[in-house]
This record gives structure tokens, C-alpha cells and sequence, in this order.
């Protein structure tokens, strides 16, 4: 929807929707292969939970990073009821921050990494 109204938006003369279409685009078929992939290993029974907290903390940060675009480009109409990445922004961000949840994901991933945890 972002990408769409961005056609309308100019910057230096060039519609701002390629720059926008190319990178969001690319993002989408990134993380649902990530998570098609994880699916496919839990199936197999390779269920790792590293694997799991680091397709987690990918998807949630490009999501993110995507709807942070979206309401970059929308502006103030990003708040209002016709367009919500404002809305999906902070719902995002709360996954991020509930109790911690991406450092967790860092610290499990770090773990298996490194072979030494840095908690108990």
C-alpha cells in the first residue's frame, strides 16, 4: 500500500517508488523462505531452537524495518485508520521489547555460536 502511494511522492525528480519496491519487495520472499526452510527442518525433526530464535529475531527486525518505511513514506496519514503501519510499527515493537525478547534470541543464538552461555 506504502509502495503504491509512494508513485506519487518525488525526490529530486525521480518517483520515490522505485527506491521503495525493490528493497521492501526483496525483503518478503527473504523471510517467508526463512520460515518455509524452518518448517521443512521441523518436519524432518530437526527442531533447534537456535535456529527457531534466530528466524525470529530476522522476520521481527525486517518486519519492522519494513513497516518503518511504510510509515516513513505515508507520513502523518501512517496513523489514521485508511493506512495502519503506524499501528503494525507498534505492535512489532512490543515484540521486540516484550520482556526482552530479542536479546533473548541474541543471547540463545550467542550460545550456540560461541558453545558457552551466557546465562543459566
Amino acid at each position: 500500500m506504502a509502495a503504491d502511494r509512494a508513485v506519487d511522492f518525488y525526490r529530486f525528480d525521480d518517483a520515490l517508488s522505485d527506491e521503495v519496491r525493490v528493497p521492501q519487495s526483496s525483503r518478503l520472499p527473504r523471510g517467508q523462505g526463512l520460515a518455509l526452510q524452518l518448517g521443512r527442518l521441523k518436519d524432518s525433526g530437526v527442531n533447534d531452537v537456535p535456529l527457531v530464535s534466530l528466524a525470529k529475531r530476522n522476520n521481527v527486525a525486517m518486519a519492522l524495518d519494513c513497516a518503518r518505511t511504510a510509515r516513513d513514506i505515508l507520513g502523518a496519514a501512517s496513523i489514521t485508520d485508511e493506512f495502519s503501519p503506524g499501528r503494525h510499527m507498534a505492535n512489532l515493537e512490543s515484540v521486540i521489547t516484550y520482556e526482552g525478547t530479542h536479546d533473548i534470541h541474541g543471547l540463545i543464538v550467542g550460545a550456540e555460536i560461541t558453545r558457552r552461555a551466557a546465562f543459566r
